[in-house]
């Protein structure tokens, strides 16, 4: 969705420059809150790929045991990607923002 920007944009602080600390901020505070809220693992379950084994706990921590690692490992692989992106297009929508209140 892009937003179009107002002449009150100028009031908003801005970084002059997103930078790969902060694409890393995003990244490890999206994928910790997304785990922690369970939607990474939640989707992992989805897929199907491993059965849920009703009536036996210890075969229960186990299924939770390898969704846990694939999420962490999907995560851990895409870190760099997400981090990339994210500077990338908070750059591309910061310096549009700036374009655009100074043509006003």
């Amino acid at each position: 969705m892009v937003r179009r920007a107002k002449p009150n944009t100028a009031n908003v602080d801005m970084v002059d420059v997103v930078t790969r600390e902060q694409g890393e901020t995003f990244a490890d505070e999206w994928f910790r809150l997304s785990a922690n809220g369970g939607t990474m693992t939640d989707a992992c379950y989805k897929t199907g790929i491993a059965e849920w084994p009703d009536g036996d706990e210890e075969l229960q921590g186990i299924y939770h045991d390898i969704a846990g690692e694939i999420v962490q490992r999907v995560a851990d692989q895409l870190r760099s990607t997400v981090v990339e992106t994210f500077v990338r297009l908070a750059n591309e929508v910061l310096t549009r923002e700036r374009k655009v209140t100074d043509d006003v």
